[in-house]
């Protein structure tokens, strides 16, 4: 009997190990079927981590197919020119997607793992995004109103905006702490990394196998669990990244003059905006010891050497390969950008996120009282 059992397993995990080899040998195939739109429409698959297109194709009646193979699941978007989107993820299998013109963020996808768990907690959060978009509008629309009462109702909508953020926040944690350990919840964790207290973050984190702890959202996490918060009168952290002629570059190496730590993108506005700021600072100021360390968390390295170029970007600037995923940004708890730490000579930091004015007068403070 015992030998017939263990034959009866081995014949299961052979079947298993052939479906899974199977499995990864075809690939993916992402099978649409969309009515609304136009013949020829053309829809494009933009892989996110990496912020790069990486497939096209147009609709036929009402059909239209993109086909690959993956080392690893990702998340992904595809776009149509007039940039509707639909959200979903990319993994070898069959997968379906059943939509319309007018709700293509919403279409129904079925067939793989990764897409089942992620449309189960897309359609607990509809409403409440919905409800949540409607809310933004009003608020813009009481912005630029000149009522008596425009404050008064911008605050009022800004609390119910709030209410429905904890309310959606309070189901993607628990979708992390009561599904199966997945890319797709350790991603989750990774973007509530910021939000969630140490404890919780760590408790959350420990459900994970190593695998998942070990890949770039886990490290990304692990490392937020291990470092304090950077704040004004600490120590600075020594990081790295790949400059435009491939070498690797330290912020160490500018140690001994005031540093400002700048942790952009070529994809942030209001990054962009202060450039401009930053090389007027560079060019009035470098040779009395000022000098920058730009920091991009691009996933597109030549995106990110495009706007180097445009933006005239002449001091230290590097990038890390693992863009908005690096664990050099997350030494510094860089959640949104732009962020910078402002680093005296000792290697203090003595300002965060200064821009423009405020920028220079610290500047000029600091340069003054050392006699520059």
């Amino acid at each position: 009997m015992n030998k017939i059992l263990l034959f009866l397993v081995i014949i299961s995990i052979t079947t298993l190990s052939c479906n899974e080899k199977k499995k990864s040998e075809s690939g993916f195939s992402v099978q649409l079927n969309l009515t609304g739109f136009k013949d020829s429409t053309e829809f494009k698959l933009l892989d996110l981590d990496k912020g790069e297109f990486i497939d096209s194709t147009k609709i036929y009646d009402n059909k239209l197919n993109f086909k690959g193979n993956v080392k690893e699941p990702f998340s992904a978007r595809i776009h149509t020119i007039d940039n509707k989107y639909l959200i979903l993820w990319i993994e070898n299998g069959e997968i379906e997607v059943q939509g319309d013109f007018k709700d293509f963020g919403n279409s129904a996808i079925k067939g793989t793992p990764l897409n089942t768990v992620y449309v189960k907690y897309r359609e607990k959060q509809k409403i409440l995004s919905e409800r949540r978009d409607s809310l933004t509008q009003l608020m813009i629309k009481s912005m630029s109103s000149k009522s008596e009462n425009a404050e008064k109702e911008f605050k009022k909508l800004n609390l119910q905006v709030k209410e429905i953020d904890n309310n959606m926040f309070k189901i993607r944690t628990k979708s992390i702490a009561s599904e199966e350990p997945s890319l797709y919840t350790i991603k989750e964790l990774y973007f509530l990394r910021n939000d969630l207290k140490k404890d919780s973050l760590k408790l959350l984190f420990n459900r994970f196998p190593e695998k998942y702890q070990a890949n770039k959202y886990g490290q990304v996490i692990n490392t937020y669990i291990q470092n304090e918060t950077l704040e004004i009168g600490d120590k600075y952290l020594d990081i790295s990244g790949i400059n435009n002629e491939g070498e690797n570059v330290s912020l160490s190496e500018l140690k001994g003059k005031y540093v400002l730590l700048d942790f952009w993108a070529s994809w942030c506005g209001p990054c962009r905006q202060e450039n401009p700021n930053l090389v007027r600072l560079y060019k009035k100021y470098n040779k009395k010891g000022f000098d920058i360390f730009s920091f991009s968390t691009d996933d597109n390295i030549k995106s990110w050497e495009k706007a180097v170029e445009k933006d005239s970007i002449s001091w230290t600037s590097v990038i890390d390969k693992n863009g908005s995923y690096s664990k050099m940004s997350a030494l510094y708890n860089v959640r949104a950008i732009p962020a910078s730490f402002l680093i005296n000579p000792e290697g203090i930091i003595i300002a965060k996120n200064l821009r423009g004015k405020s920028l220079e007068n610290k500047l000029i403070e600091e340069i003054e009282k050392n006699g520059l």
